[in-house]
């Protein structure tokens, strides 16, 4: 069973709900650098750039640069996605 890390500044909402059907592990934080420091090990990390692009891409800017060795996935909106790029 895979450990999945989701990242996200909307902790009362789910951010892909069908997620639940799914048998792996699922762990929940906040979007935010602090909060990175003592994160829980993960098999994939999950970041929410739904509803704040602009910290989602610094968020994702701080973990490239510590070296993760773990996916990493990006959840938008359509609308979201003319802002995405390899940086």
């Amino acid at each position: 069973m895979a450990q999945l890390l989701i990242l996200t500044s909307a902790l009362d909402t789910e951010v892909l709900p069908s997620l639940g059907l799914l048998s792996h592990k699922t762990r929940q934080i906040p979007a935010s650098p602090a909060s990175l420091i003592n994160a829980p090990t993960c098999d994939l990390i999950i970041v929410d750039a739904r509803q704040d692009l602009a910290s989602a891409r610094s968020l994702c800017k701080i973990l490239r640069t510590t070296g993760i060795n773990v996916p990493l996935v990006l959840v938008l909106t359509e609308g979201g996605l003319a802002a995405v790029s390899p940086e």
